[in-house]
């Protein structure tokens, strides 16, 4: 999302036509408008992302008069590292109290100022390092024969510390690795064990629906997928094609299940037999788009459509 990064105010349009930062703002002044005035005192949270798509929230006591899309430099653990402003204000606040946070932990690291253009130079050159430091690492791994996926690699903006992230099956003893990764680089070593959901987030991509994956733009929890929302919306069980990019099934089967479930109260269940002057039938399937009921007599292995207000004229519906 480079416009969020060059402050952009309309001078590009994104893949999704629109300008995020612009967008987000116009968000935090809808949530202004319609909140308690009381519950919207000042609020001086930010959240910032990271190359790999990582946010946290972070808070400015020294009013810096900080936008969306500003690069920033920040508190970190024994060091700083820098990011960009992804949303501020009131939205920041709302996302912190969605995830049962408390806004007023003293916890949060602070802002420490504005980056420079120099900063924002270095910066780059950091990430012309992290290739170099991946394929380190991923020797290194080969090397101590331990049974992990190397996923990503970051090296924070101070210089001072290198986080590895991987994906693994079972619990790694990666002692050893990290003392040798401590004694190649001279810094702080992370080792950072994550899903295989949290490694599309990371790394990021474009879904089969031909937009961004959900988990990299916009999706802040992940939620169980089974294959009964798949069911219910009469999708084929395919699973090359139910699963995204972690292998596990896509979130976006969720997204209208409830929709589903609600149509599908109006039609009898899937599966439950019927007597009619022909004789017992099993309903073998419904849409509830077209508003049809599927009826298989398995006696002359033959089939009948009915319409769902037909079939209740018909029917007594069995709840």
């Amino acid at each position: 999302m480079k416009c969020v990064r060059d402050n952009c105010t309309g001078r590009s349009v994104c893949n999704v036509r629109a300008c995020l930062p612009d967008y987000l703002l116009s968000l935090e002044n809808k949530i202004l408008e319609e909140a308690d005035p009381t519950e919207l005192q000042e609020c001086s949270l930010y959240e910032v992302e990271f190359r790999g798509n990582r946010k946290e929230f972070y808070k400015d006591d020294n009013p810096q008069n900080l936008r969306i899309g500003d690069f920033v430099i920040v508190q970190a653990d024994s060091g700083h590292d820098a990011g960009w402003i992804f949303s501020s204000g009131a939205l920041a606040r709302k996302k912190v109290e969605q995830r049962s946070l408390d806004p007023n932990n003293k916890k949060i690291l602070n802002i420490l100022r504005k980056a420079s253009t120099e900063e924002i130079e270095a910066l780059q050159v950091i990430e012309t390092r992290e290739p170099e430091i991946a394929e380190i690492c991923r020797k290194k791994i080969a090397a101590h024969q331990l049974d992990m996926k190397f996923v990503d690699v970051e090296l924070r903006f101070d210089q001072q510390k290198i986080s590895v992230f991987f994906t693994a099956d079972h619990r790694i003893d990666f002692r050893e690795l990290v003392r040798d990764l401590a004694s190649e680089f001279h810094v702080r070593i992370q080792m950072v064990q994550i899903s295989t959901r949290d490694e599309a987030k990371r790394m990021g991509g474009v879904g089969s629906c031909g937009r961004m994956l959900c988990c990299t733009t916009w999706l802040k929890e992940f939620h169980q997928v089974s294959t009964d929302s798949a069911k219910y919306q009469n999708m084929q069980m395919n699973m090359s094609r139910l699963s995204g990019q972690c292998a596990r099934l896509k979130c976006c089967l969720n997204y209208e299940r409830d929709s589903y479930l609600e149509q599908l109260k109006k039609f009898p269940i899937v599966e439950s037999i019927v007597k009619t002057e022909q004789g017992k039938a099993k309903i073998e399937r419904v849409d509830i788009f077209r508003d049809e009921i599927w009826l298989h007599y398995e006696a002359n292995d033959t089939w009948q459509c009915l319409n769902l207000e037909e079939f209740n004229r018909i029917f007594t519906r069995r709840n």
